[in-house]
């Protein structure tokens, strides 16, 4: 048995995801880069106006400005003004030779023939100097960033169509247990339906990762053994069910059988303690509990950080109650955040009374607190950090 918060790190040391490709940037979303991207281009590629208006000298302004030529962007004319002279530019238009400031449209004043800037013009106004944002040769993006729009929008800006990016890992999803029908099937009172699947299916899916779906494994050494041969190709694979101690439980004599080694075989946590891992040849196996809240939670708290390269991002919250926890294990605490002008909170689901096989519960939360081993409660108004996984 492994305590929680060993679980990221001795998976981390029996599986990695070193697989690359390079893809199309258009299709880059969510995946993980390989290398640095350089900036190949400028950013702005030239000195240019940031919004419609009058390119002038800011220093001339006393005696007004006269009205000498007009460019728009994409016109790659070059344009110099003299003295009190100014030229009408559009948003994205090369300046001017010795302008250094633009009135804004709206802002100037007409009187006389001449060009006035208001009391709100300021020097340098609307000017974007060639290379102010990124430079040619400077890290446009690091390795191991996850691709977010706004870097597809980045790298679209400096024309590269093509990145380096690690492969996603092909994931297979099992379910086991004789017990178990599938949704479209008919389900008698002594059977139920096979949620566990839909959950972790989703789950990846909702952070960018597809899978697919391979059937319920009869609880049988050798329908076992037969399921388990069929998963060449796949990087990971998730099955829920058969990770407890009941005599019916083959997952551990079946992988072991076929050369799989156990990374571990129990965490120390509430709810989700049976849960194991192996691994042979790179290949990573989650054998996860069979109540849906406990498989859905040690997916998310445990697999979903290694496909990800990275554990979940914590948000300090105060506690708005008070609850007591058992020592000598982790526990998860359900709740939900709010955020108020001053503060993040933390409010416990139920006063933290679930069951592992619930669902109803996570879909009150929106959060979960992961305590220490060592930890008796959560005092009120105490500070937290908490895990958002909605």
């Amino acid at each position: 048995m492994i305590q929680a918060n060993e679980a990221f790190l001795k998976i981390s040391e029996n599986f990695s995801i070193d697989k690359h490709e390079i893809i199309s940037t258009q299709n880059a979303l969510g995946y993980k880069l390989f290398d640095d991207i350089l900036a190949i281009k400028n950013l702005p590629a030239f000195d240019n106006s940031a919004l419609d208006g009058y390119a002038v000298k800011f220093d001339e302004q006393k005696n007004g400005y006269v009205l000498k030529d007009s460019i728009f962007a994409g016109e790659k004319k070059e344009l110099s003004i003299n003295g009190n002279e100014c030229v009408k530019i559009m948003t994205g238009a090369p300046f001017p030779k010795g302008a250094d400031s633009v009135i804004r449209l709206e802002d100037a004043i007409q009187k006389d023939g001449k060009i006035y800037a208001n009391s709100n013009f300021k020097k340098g106004d609307a000017h974007r100097f060639l290379g102010e944002e990124t430079k040619v040769g400077e890290i446009l993006i690091t390795k191991n960033t996850t691709l977010t729009p706004i870097h597809i929008m980045y790298l679209a800006a400096q024309g590269i169509t093509h990145v380096k990016v690690y492969k996603k890992p092909k994931i297979a999803i099992f379910s086991s247990g004789d017990e178990l029908k599938e949704p479209w099937e008919w389900a008698d009172e002594l059977e139920i339906y096979n949620a566990n699947a839909y959950g972790v299916a989703s789950l990846l899916s909702h952070y960018g990762f597809s899978s697919d779906y391979l059937g319920i494994i009869k609880d049988d050494l050798d329908a076992t053994i037969n399921s388990f041969k069929q998963i060449d190709g796949y990087d990971v694979v998730f099955c829920s069910g058969g990770a407890s101690k009941g005599e019916a439980d083959y997952m551990k004599t079946a992988l072991v059988s076929l050369g799989y080694t156990e990374i571990f075989s129990r965490i120390n946590i509430r709810p989700g303690g049976p849960c194991k891992a192996f691994t042979k040849d790179n290949k990573l196996i989650f054998i996860l509990p069979g109540n849906p809240m406990a498989a859905y939670l040690c997916a998310f708290l445990f697999a979903l950080p290694v496909l990800l390269g990275k554990e979940h991002d914590k948000v300090v919250a105060k506690a708005m109650q008070e609850i007591k926890l058992k020592q000598g294990r982790a526990n998860v605490v359900l709740g939900s955040v709010n955020f108020t002008q001053n503060e993040c909170e933390f409010h416990i689901t139920d006063n933290n009374n679930f069951g592992s096989g619930m669902i109803k519960p996570l879909i009150k939360s929106n959060a979960l607190y992961l305590s220490d081993a060592t930890q008796d409660g959560i005092k009120k108004d105490s500070v937290i950090k908490v895990i958002r996984f909605s």
